[in-house]
C-alpha cells in the first residue's frame, strides 16, 4: 500500500511504502487547454518514500529515475524547466453541438422515480473529499461551506422531516438502510430538502466524525433509500464557528434585485451615514499622506463561500489549528471568517448571504484607542500593526472591536509540533507567543517585500504590488487588494462604485476594506 500518511487502509496492509509529497517529486501535468508543464520538485525528501510512478515503473521493470523518465518521454528539460511549461503541446479542442433533450433524458433515466419515504444523499466532503484530506488539521477546523461545522459530520435534516420524526440538532439518530446502520449527530439546516437527508463523505478516522460508507453500495453509491431514521437517545455537541447573526443595528451584507437595485443604483452609499469627526483622514483627499496607502474591496457578488481564503490566510501566516474543544470555547485562531446571514422576509426571503470578515483596518479603529500599551497602533500607510512583544494580552482591544476579528493566544498551540511541521512555517512571519492578540495584518509581509524591492530597483510602487494570500487564492475573484492613493488602481475603482459600502459605517470607524453590495438575480418561477 502506497501512502504518505498513515490511514485505515495502511493499518490493515501487510506491507506499506510511504509515498513522497507531491513538492519532493518529479512529474507532468496538463492545463485545462492541453498544455504540457513539469512538476519539479521544491524540496529533498524529509523521509525516504517514492513516487507511484516510481512504483509502477519498477514492478514494469523500468529502473530510471523519475526525472530520466520526463527526459526520455518530452526530451530535453531544461527550456521547459525554465519556461514552465512545453512548447507546442497545446491539444486541439473540437466544438459539438449538445441536444438539450437528449441531455434532459439521460438524466431521467440516471435519477430514476424518487424512493418512497426518507432517501439518503452520501456527498463527498467539501473540505475532506471522500476522506483524501481528513488527515489535515487545516481542512478539519475550517468550517464546512454550509453548516459551519468543524471537526465532525451530521445528518443533515429538513425543519419538517426533523419535527416529524421529533429530533433536534445535536440528538444523535442511527440511519438503517437494510441490515447496515451508522449513528450520528442532527443537523437541522433550513434549506435542505424535505423528504431526504444528507451526510459528508470523509470522516470516521481517529474518532473525527462518523464514516457513512456502510449506507452506501455499488448500485446506489450517492443517492440511496428507503432508510429509516430513529432517536437513540443520546446527544452529541456540534461545534459551529458561526456565533454573529447579526453586527450591530444595521444589516451587515446590504443586498438587492436586480430590478430594484435599477431603480436606486446608489442605495450602498446611503444605508448609513458616519457620525462627523474633528479628527484628520487620510482618505478625505486632503490630509497629507505617505506614499502607498493600502486598502481592500471585496465583491460580495462574487463570493461564493468557499472558504478557500480562510486556509490560504492561515498557511501564509502561520494560524495554528486548536482543536474542536478550543473552538467549542470560541478560541479558533483563524484571521479571516466566512459569516453567513439567511434573509427572512422579503422577495429574497430564505436566501443566505455570505460575508468574508477580517480585520478592517480601520482609519480610527476603536481597538487602538483602549490598548494601555501602545501594542495596536496605525502605520503611516494605514495599516492597523500588532506589535507582539509589546501586547500584555488585557485584550482590552478584542472587546472594543465592532468586528470581532482579533483572536488571542490562550495557549501556546505550536508546543510539541514534530520539526517536519515547523518547516512549513512561513519565515518571514512573526512567531506569536502565549498570551498575545493577533489579527489580520492585509499580509504586511509581502507588503514590505514589495516595497524593499521597488526601493532597490528604483522603481516607484505600481497601483497593486502585492497580492494578500485571501486574494492570491480566491477562485471568484472577489478580492481586491492595492494602493487606495492612486485613483487608477483596481480597489480605487471599486470603492468609487455605488455598490461600495463599509460595514458598521454609521460608528465612524472608516475601515480601508469596502465591499460591493450583493445584487441577486431571483427566478420567479424557481422561487414560487
Amino acid at each position: 500500500y502506497l501512502a504518505d500518511a498513515p490511514d485505515p487502509s495502511a493499518a490493515l496492509a501487510t506491507h506499506v511504502v510511504p509515498a513522497l509529497h507531491p513538492l519532493e517529486r518529479w512529474g507532468d501535468a496538463r492545463a485545462a487547454d492541453g498544455t504540457v508543464s513539469l512538476v519539479q520538485p521544491v524540496i529533498r525528501p524529509l523521509v525516504p518514500g517514492v513516487s507511484a510512478e516510481t512504483v509502477l515503473s519498477t514492478l514494469a521493470g523500468d529502473t530510471r529515475t523519475d526525472r530520466a523518465r520526463l527526459a526520455a518521454r518530452w526530451g530535453h528539460l531544461d527550456q521547459a524547466l525554465a519556461t514552465g511549461v512545453l512548447p507546442d503541446t497545446r491539444a486541439t479542442f473540437e466544438a459539438r453541438a449538445v441536444d438539450p433533450g437528449a441531455v434532459e433524458a439521460a438524466l431521467r433515466q440516471v435519477e430514476g422515480p424518487a424512493p418512497e419515504g426518507l432517501h439518503l444523499s452520501v456527498r463527498p466532503d467539501r473540505r475532506l473529499g471522500l476522506g483524501e484530506g481528513a488527515h489535515n488539521p487545516w481542512l478539519q477546523e475550517l468550517p464546512e461551506p454550509v453548516t459551519q461545522v468543524v471537526w465532525d459530520n451530521a445528518a443533515l435534516i429538513g425543519r419538517a422531516t426533523a419535527a416529524e420524526a421529533g429530533v433536534a440538532t445535536g440528538d444523535v439518530v442511527r440511519l438503517t438502510r437494510g441490515a447496515r446502520s451508522i449513528e450520528l449527530p442532527a443537523l437541522i439546516v433550513p434549506d435542505q430538502a424535505e423528504g431526504q437527508l444528507t451526510v459528508w463523505l470523509g470522516f470516521g478516522r481517529a474518532g473525527v466524525g462518523v464514516d457513512a460508507g456502510p449506507l452506501r453500495s455499488l448500485d446506489a453509491p450517492w443517492l440511496t433509500g428507503p432508510v429509516e431514521l430513529a432517536s437513540v437517545g443520546r446527544r452529541h455537541d456540534l461545534v459551529t464557528t458561526q456565533r454573529h447573526h447579526r453586527l450591530g443595528d444595521e444589516p451587515p451584507v446590504l443586498h438587492r434585485t436586480l430590478d430594484a437595485w435599477r431603480r436606486e443604483p446608489d442605495f450602498a452609499r446611503h444605508h448609513a451615514e458616519p457620525p462627523p469627526s474633528i479628527l484628520p483622514d487620510r482618505l478625505d483627499g486632503e490630509t497629507p499622506q505617505r506614499e502607498g496607502q493600502w486598502g481592500m474591496t471585496i465583491d460580495l457578488d462574487k463570493c461564493i463561500g468557499c472558504n478557500a481564503c480562510v486556509v490560504a490566510c492561515q498557511a501564509e501566516n502561520d494560524i495554528p489549528t486548536v482543536g474542536k474543544a478550543m473552538v467549542a470555547l470560541g478560541r479558533e485562531m483563524h484571521w479571516l471568517r466566512v459569516d453567513h446571514y439567511r434573509v427572512d422576509e422579503g422577495p429574497e426571503a430564505g436566501r443566505t448571504l455570505v460575508q468574508p470578515m477580517a480585520c478592517q483596518h480601520c482609519e480610527k479603529a476603536p481597538c487602538e484607542y483602549v490598548c494601555p500599551v501602545g501594542a495596536t497602533t496605525h502605520s503611516p500607510d494605514g495599516l492597523n500593526e500588532m506589535t507582539y512583544n509589546r501586547c500584555v494580552g488585557t485584550r482590552f482591544c478584542s472587546n472594543n472591536c465592532p468586528y470581532k476579528v482579533r483572536r488571542f493566544n490562550f495557549f501556546d498551540y505550536r508546543r510539541g509540533q514534530p520539526q517536519t511541521l515547523r518547516l512549513q512555517a512561513n519565515p518571514d512571519v512573526t512567531a506569536r507567543a502565549r498570551g498575545v492578540m493577533e489579527k489580520c495584518t492585509y499580509c504586511v509581509q509581502r507588503i514590505r517585500r514589495a516595497q524593499i524591492e521597488a526601493r532597490a530597483e528604483g522603481r516607484p510602487l505600481g497601483p497593486a504590488p502585492v497580492q494578500t494570500a485571501c486574494q492570491q487564492t480566491c477562485p471568484a475573484d472577489a478580492i481586491a487588494f492595492g494602493r487606495v492613493d492612486l485613483a487608477d488602481s483596481r480597489v480605487s475603482r471599486e470603492r468609487r462604485s455605488p455598490r461600495a459600502y463599509a460595514v458598521l459605517n454609521a460608528l465612524g470607524t472608516r475601515p480601508r476594506t469596502m465591499y460591493l453590495a450583493r445584487i441577486t438575480h431571483p427566478d420567479p418561477e424557481r422561487e414560487s
